[in-house]
């Protein structure tokens, strides 16, 4: 079965129910967007993700250059760098947004975190081009954590903080240290971002 595409408006809501307590499910839909509206308003990591969704829709329609100057604004409002050419599921959170970013040749699955200072899908030096990067659903990006292009990490992985990851990383794998290596592996069972 073939999903429809979740709406700009979707996908915001879903980025801000990533940030807020278990209970937003609760709220009436007025009640939701009142709270949103007020973290969009005191809250730079929420605004980056909400400039990250529109820029990437202008994108869609054409209009790089104006999704380019949402993205710079967002740089200077937070210090994020998203571009609008990444492709990023439902449910992205920045926890605190100072220096972290993905590139334009990645893909973020659901329920992603990424953590101040992470960096997905700098391209490593070479001719052979740019690399795509790939990021599963659920995955945890510590603080100041490398995930270098062409790398694909599995679902339900942790990229613990400074790891610097260069080859692929199987679903639920724990990852540490400078180069990334496995220190533990967790089971589907253990929850969103264990």
């Amino acid at each position: 079965m073939i999903e429809k595409p979740l709406s700009v408006a979707q996908l915001i809501r879903a980025d801000i129910e990533a940030t807020t307590h278990a209970n937003f499910r609760l709220y009436s839909n007025r009640r939701f967007w009142l709270r949103a509206f007020a973290k969009l308003l005191v809250t730079p990591s929420v605004r980056v993700v909400v400039m990250y969704r529109i820029s990437h829709w202008l994108t869609k329609k054409g209009l790089l250059p104006i999704a380019l100057l949402i993205r710079n604004h967002g740089v200077n409002v937070s210090g994020a760098e998203l571009s609008p050419l990444a492709t990023v599921g439902p449910g992205l959170y920045l926890p605190h947004a100072i220096g972290a970013g993905f590139g334009a040749y990645v893909t973020i699955g659901s329920n992603c975190t990424l953590q101040a200072g992470a960096a997905v899908g700098p391209q490593p030096l070479g001719n052979e081009g740019p690399k795509q990067t790939v990021i599963g659903d659920n995955v945890y990006i510590g603080l100041h954590a490398v995930v270098m292009g062409g790398v694909h990490v599995g679902d339900g992985a942790v990229i613990g903080a400074n790891a610097v990851v260069m080859r692929d990383v199987e679903a639920y794998s724990v990852i540490a240290s400078s180069p990334g290596r496995v220190v533990w592996r967790r089971s589907e069972e253990d929850g969103r971002h264990g």
